[in-house]
């Protein structure tokens, strides 16, 4: 049989991007400032539409029109030059956001000062270009009276407008705090869930070496050849594990190889007493499970089985994809359970662990469960929720008997 190694995991950069670096880049650069204009002309746009309307229904009730043209002119006059501020006070409220401590001195320096400029310079724009519009199609005004008229008479407004602008861009800006705390937080517990899971297999190794090691010594007077052979098949089963080190999932074939080995083992202790069994579809064979899953469950049933009673044993490993996920089976025909799952699970270092490995990578939908089949035999149950569906089931049916 061709076993494949696990694909690696890969995990892929997040695509999200901040509200805030959407619109603006940080800090803003004139190739930024200039990307970002066409979008503040079209909303101001849309403002000096409206402003132009609403003076133009004004004289109309009045039964004084003017030419359409000048409503727009003087309203673009009154309101463009913001288009070109609002990229500008977005920048200044980001690089200064308001905090608890900072935020009577952030009103001061820099958005009072800012609030200022901005309407100074306004004021010159509107008096420039109006002046300009009045010498060819209306009565002439001296510009500085037209600057002065435009400070005196709309700064509470202008005022208004920066305020609004400050405040929407806080809002992004706490938006996208919000957004930081919960990225930082999820890469915290991805790293925990990490570490946790790093424990939990350097737990099971050395359990696992340890008591393959005893089954050796055991061997090494009563029968060399036999413990020549475990010895053997211990080297296999290290290159294997250094193999998959530092993976967290590796395709069930390759799991089933290193149970047959692990089996090969105690067959050398227990010879014709004990008999295994392993029934796996094709297609579940190339989805991913823990390493050392099965090798706790089948060490669990072999030392409450034929290694506390009497008689052989019969261990059968059913592997199946259903319902949405990877169904496997432990049954053993030789053992008793007096106690619930939780205690059992509780007391044993390998299954507690393969337990906890399942609950960390895939969350409460995976199980693994321990039932008696009456008053001798016990079966382990395990539920693996795919992440994605497999391939289409063929019809023959892996099976290997030893």
């Amino acid at each position: 049989m061709f076993y494949k190694e696990a694909r690696p995991t890969i995990v892929p950069p997040n695509p999200s991007i901040s509200i805030s670096e959407r619109l603006l880049q940080r800090p803003l650069t004139p190739a930024a400032y200039v990307r970002v204009l066409p979008y503040s002309f079209a909303i101001w746009t849309v403002i000096v539409v409206l402003k132009a309307g609403q003076v133009l229904m004004n004289d109309a009730s009045q039964g004084y029109v003017l030419p359409l043209q000048h409503y727009f002119v003087w309203a673009g006059l009154d309101l463009y030059s913001w288009a070109l501020f609002t990229p500008l006070i977005f920048s200044l409220a980001f690089r200064f956001p308001f905090t608890r401590s900072k935020w009577v001195e952030r009103v001061v320096f820099p958005h009072a000062l800012a609030c200022v400029v901005c309407i100074l310079v306004q004021a010159i724009i509107r008096a420039t270009g109006g002046y300009f519009y009045a010498e060819y199609f209306e009565r002439q005004t001296p510009w500085l009276s037209m600057a002065v008229a435009n400070v005196v008479g709309f700064a509470s407004l202008y005022v208004l407008a920066y305020c609004i602008i400050v405040i929407f861009a806080a809002f992004l800006n706490l938006q996208d705090e919000i957004r930081r705390r919960e990225v930082s937080q999820a890469q915290l517990q991805v790293r925990l869930a990490s570490a946790e899971l790093e424990t939990l297999r350097m737990q099971i190794q050395p359990h696992f070496l340890f008591n393959t090691l005893q089954a050796a010594i055991t061997l090494v007077q009563e029968d060399p050849p036999a413990a020549e052979d475990v010895l053997l098949r211990l080297s296999q089963l290290l290159r294997i594990a250094l193999d998959q080190m530092g993976k967290n999932e590796i395709p069930l074939s390759r799991e089933l190889e290193f149970l047959d080995l692990y089996v090969g083992i105690q067959k050398q202790r227990f010879g014709d007493r004990l008999s295994t069994q392993i029934h796996a579809d094709p297609a579940v064979l190339e989805q991913l499970v823990p390493p050392l899953l099965l090798q706790p469950l089948v060490e669990n049933a072999i030392r409450h089985g034929i290694g506390t009673h009497k008689g052989s044993d019969l261990i059968e490993v059913f592997a199946r994809v259903a319902n949405r996920g990877i169904e496997i089976e432990v049954w053993n025909s030789n053992s008793t359970i007096d106690d619930s799952t939780d205690q059992l699970l509780h007391r044993g270092l390998g299954i507690r662990n393969s337990r906890a490995r399942l609950e960390q990578l895939y969350g409460p939908g995976a199980s693994l469960l321990l039932r008696s089949l009456g008053t001798r035999g016990v079966v382990a149950l395990i539920f693996i929720p795919l992440s994605h569906e497999p391939e289409a089931q063929r019809s023959a049916v892996f099976s290997v008997t030893s």
